[in-house]
Formats: structure tokens, sequence, C-alpha cells
């Protein structure tokens, strides 16, 4: 079963792949929370393209980070992270980078 992107649930990674628009992606994409002292991350499991994520914090507040392919793990009082195309057109350029 893939895993869950909401926030209250737990993700573990699958071994099984998703689908979508003729482009498979392993299960795992996206937000995976921290378990067993690992911190939460983003996994962008395209592999041509920089994204921009929104990554919800609490206490503090939430900003945009541009994400490469692959694992980026995450601030650690992160309570969840999604692509965003609405900021600034979804695409970026340098991994790393953050904005509001």
């Amino acid at each position: 079963m893939p895993a869950s992107a909401s926030a209250g649930a737990a993700t573990a990674p699958a071994v099984q792949a998703l689908s979508e628009a003729g482009k498979t992606y392993a299960a795992g994409c996206g937000w995976n929370e921290s378990r067993g002292g690992e911190r939460a991350y983003y996994e962008h499991c395209a592999t041509n393209t920089n994204v921009w994520i929104q990554v919800k914090r609490w206490p503090r507040s939430n900003y945009h980070r541009c994400v490469g392919p692959g694992r980026t793990n995450l601030d650690l009082d992160a309570t969840g992270a999604w692509y965003d195309s609405n900021y600034q057109g979804g695409l970026c350029t340098h991994p790393g980078d953050t904005g509001p």
C-alpha cells in the first residue's frame, strides 16, 4: 500500500511503485514523518527537475524550499511538506534556496 501523505499518519517506505500519467515513482514520494530517530524528509521522486515545496513548521513560521531529486532532510520542527506549483511556477534552479 502506498505511504500516506496525511500529516497524522505514519509513512513507511513501501515496496510497490506509483504510476501517474505514464511515469513511475517509488512509493514514499513527498512528505515522510520522522520515525525511529530519523529526521522528517521530503522525497522528490522525479529525476530531472528541481521543485519548490512548502515546509510547515511549528512553532516557527512556514517557508518554501527548492529541492532536487531524492531525499531532502527537513528541520527538526517540520510538521509537513508538499509540492507547491503556485509558488514561482513550481520549478526552481538551485536546491537549498529558500523563500517566504
